[in-house]
């Protein structure tokens, strides 16, 4: 049997973040922590938490009071997962329109290739104890991930399930690695997708400036009723969402919706008719 790189994992495992959104019980803080460490990840970032600090986050994180120092505490989720590149939303409901669904395994499958051959941040998104993530919030991902379980008692808590997950990193960094150290060069996943680009990828922040501009350029040219917009915005989150977009695609696709912009209010003037001016 081969040795585990410890070390290797860890790095490969520290561009995976635990997000937790508004999460009510202090312990379940507490678990999670204890439940990445077994695993080896080490970033866990706070959404707005409902009550923090609190003793039972350092009981419960028994063993991995080391990460408690590590904690990231945001307002909000844009924030948490701004410099990601890639976000799994965890959903185990069906949502307004069908969006991108993996399951756990093949979700970290595409985790770890896209950390090992992109060096991309990837964040993963755990809802509430008892609503779990909104519509809006599921709307940021790229990616839906859910855990396959028992049909007639499908019930994990939040910690539970982020061990799972965690579970499921761990075990597809050490595939990719036994594979690469096999001279196979690439990981089998779901949809075979390459994940070598020649340009890197926009993150989330980038991504929240551009779904505005797109909207606001479709309402400039009466494409979409800003006042009844009907689905049309999220599906163009889920389409860009999918696609991932390297920076070279993104200032382009800007470039043209600003180009429609002028040309539709009559401010843009090419250089033809600037020559004829002069």
């Amino acid at each position: 049997m081969d040795i585990i790189d410890n070390a290797a994992l860890s790095q490969h495992l520290s561009h995976v973040r635990i997000v937790m959104v508004n999460t009510t019980l202090p312990a379940n803080i507490g678990s999670a922590l204890r439940a990445m460490k077994t695993m080896g990840l080490s970033k866990l970032v706070l959404v707005a938490p409902k009550t923090y600090p609190h003793p039972d986050i350092d009981a419960l994180a028994a063993g991995a009071a080391d990460l408690i120092e590590q904690i990231e505490i945001v307002e909000t989720l844009e924030d948490a997962i701004k410099d990601c590149h890639l976000v799994f939303g965890t959903s185990a409901r069906s949502r307004t329109i069908p969006w991108p669904l993996l399951d756990a395994r093949p979700a970290a499958q595409k985790s770890m290739q896209a950390v090992i051959q992109g060096q991309q941040e990837i964040a993963i998104v755990f809802g509430r104890e008892d609503r779990g993530l909104t519509n809006e919030e599921l709307a940021l991902a790229n990616y839906h991930v859910t855990i396959p379980v028992n049909t007639d008692y499908g019930v994990l808590n939040v910690a539970q399930a982020i061990q799972v997950i965690c579970y499921e990193m761990r075990m597809a960094a050490i595939e990719f690695s036994d594979k690469k150290h096999d001279d196979q060069a690439v990981m089998h996943v779901t949809d075979s997708e390459d994940m070598h680009w020649d340009e890197p990828l926009v993150t989330h922040e980038q991504m929240a400036q551009f779904y505005p501009h797109i909207e606001k350029m479709l309402a400039e040219i009466e494409f979409m009723d800003p006042k009844n917009p009907r689905l049309l915005p999220l599906r163009l989150r889920r389409l860009f969402g999918r696609i991932q977009l390297d920076k070279m695609e993104y200032h382009l696709l800007r470039g043209i919706f600003s180009r429609v912009q002028a040309l539709n209010n009559g401010t843009w003037k090419s250089s033809k008719s600037k020559e004829d001016q002069n």
